[in-house]
Parts: structure tokens; C-alpha cells; sequence
């Protein structure tokens, strides 16, 4: 089974020269660094005597903790940050999915899996290579694949939904040979979703999907137990 890609990049607004540390890291690697090398330069291309090195021993051994603790120093910090970063982040997905009360059709969601809202989400299908005749049988509910204008907010754990088609009619023949010959012979091809939006802090985001209704093959169509319960209710309040 090919791997389910996914490019997921975010582009921040403003510049974290100063903000996130970097220029006082490289200030003081730097300065750590050139002292370092004049006492090399002096240990080894010197004229000093022995005792004098051993004299400056501590000191080579400071500047090397000194830059040690340094680079952990600043790991730790960029990692915290990417902690409370991923807390706070929206992050959006395309897949696929089962209606709740029609598990043979087939939807294709975005979800926010994230932390925050997202703003100003674009939606970009590209439409799979196919041919127009098993285009024509696919036989779609809503056509995700052309362009459409961005929907201002998707809240944290909200998804929106679109009917897409019903599993026979993406997966073919062989998923639906018992619903005639009006299928196509092979599954919907591979297809990119791509999505960009924004935080509430105006960092922007571009995530790239590729989707595969392979995927969905042996997936069963039962009713789940709620449809169940309100057809039993609806056959009770029938039956009075």
C-alpha cells in the first residue's frame, strides 16, 4: 500500500531573529568560540612554556562546558517552544469517511486536529487522471474538485463534511458487482488535497495530502447501532 504523504509547513509572520533566542545563541557561540581558538592557536603555535599551559587549563575546560551547556540550553528552549507551539496550533487534515447514518456513502472531511482555530481556509482538489467515461459513472454527490471560496473559521475539533459518492462508485467493479454494470472498472485514482490558512496570530500554514480510496476497500456498510435504535423507533411509533 503506498504511503499516505502529507506536507504540513508553517510560515510565521514575524521574524524570530530576536525573538526565539537566535541572536544571542550565535553571540555567544561566536564569542566562546574565537577565545577558544586563541588559546588553541596560542597551546599550540606558541611560545609559552608548559607551565603556562597548565595555567590556562581550567580555562579551556570552562569554555568548553560554557559551549556545551549552551547548545543544550538552547535545544531545550526550541523544544519547549515547539511544546507550546503544538498546544496552541491548528493543525488541518483531509480524509476520508463513513456518514453516520449512511455508512455506504463515502465523505471527504477536513478536520482540525489541532489545538486553535484556523482562518481563512482554501481548499485546493486537484481532480484525479481519469477517463471520461468512468468520470461520468463515479456518479458524485458533491464535486470537490472544483474551486470554491474559503471558509472563514474551522474550530478546534470541528470538521466539515462533504458527501462525496457512494463506496461502489469510487472503488469499482469489484467492490459493487452486484449493483450492475454501471461502475467503473477500476478505483478513483490517487488525488491531492492541498489547504492553507492561518492561526489566531496570523501564522500561515500549507499542508499538502494525497488521498487513496484503496484505502477504503473492505470497510464494512452495516448500520451503525444509533441508525438502528431510531429504526426500531420509527417501526414502534409506526405500529401505534
Amino acid at each position: 500500500m503506498p504511503k499516505y504523504t502529507i506536507r504540513h509547513d508553517k510560515i510565521e509572520t514575524r521574524s524570530l531573529l530576536l525573538g526565539d533566542g537566535k541572536l544571542a545563541l550565535g553571540v555567544t557561540i561566536g564569542s566562546l568560540a574565537v577565545v577558544l581558538f586563541y588559546v588553541a592557536h596560542e597551546f599550540f603555535w606558541g611560545v609559552q612554556e608548559a607551565s603556562e599551559y597548565l595555567s590556562i587549563a581550567p580555562l579551556i575546560i570552562s569554555l568548553l562546558v560554557a559551549m556545551g551547556s549552551t547548545y543544550f540550553a538552547a535545544n531545550a528552549l526550541l523544544e519547549q517552544r515547539r511544546a507550546r507551539e503544538a498546544g496552541t496550533d491548528p493543525v488541518l487534515i483531509a480524509h476520508f469517511g463513513q456518514r453516520a447514518d449512511a455508512r455506504e456513502l463515502i465523505t471527504f472531511n477536513l478536520s482540525n486536529v489541532g489545538a486553535g482555530a484556523a482562518l481563512n481556509v482554501q481548499l485546493d482538489v486537484e481532480r484525479p487522471a481519469e477517463d471520461a467515461d468512468d468520470w461520468e459513472k463515479r456518479n458524485f454527490l458533491q464535486n470537490i474538485f472544483k474551486p470554491r471560496q474559503p471558509f472563514s473559521v474551522i474550530l478546534q475539533g470541528s470538521s466539515i463534511e462533504f458527501s462525496l459518492a457512494l463506496g461502489w462508485h469510487l472503488l469499482g467493479q469489484e467492490a459493487g458487482a452486484s449493483s450492475g454494470n454501471h461502475l467503473p472498472l477500476k478505483p478513483l485514482p490517487p488525488f491531492k488535497a492541498k489547504l492553507s490558512y492561518e492561526d489566531l496570530a496570523g501564522g500561515k500554514y500549507d499542508a499538502e495530502f494525497t488521498l487513496d480510496v484503496s484505502e477504503l476497500q473492505g470497510l464494512g456498510a452495516n448500520k451503525s447501532p444509533q441508525m438502528r435504535m431510531v429504526a426500531a423507533l420509527e417501526t414502534l411509533a409506526k405500529k401505534r
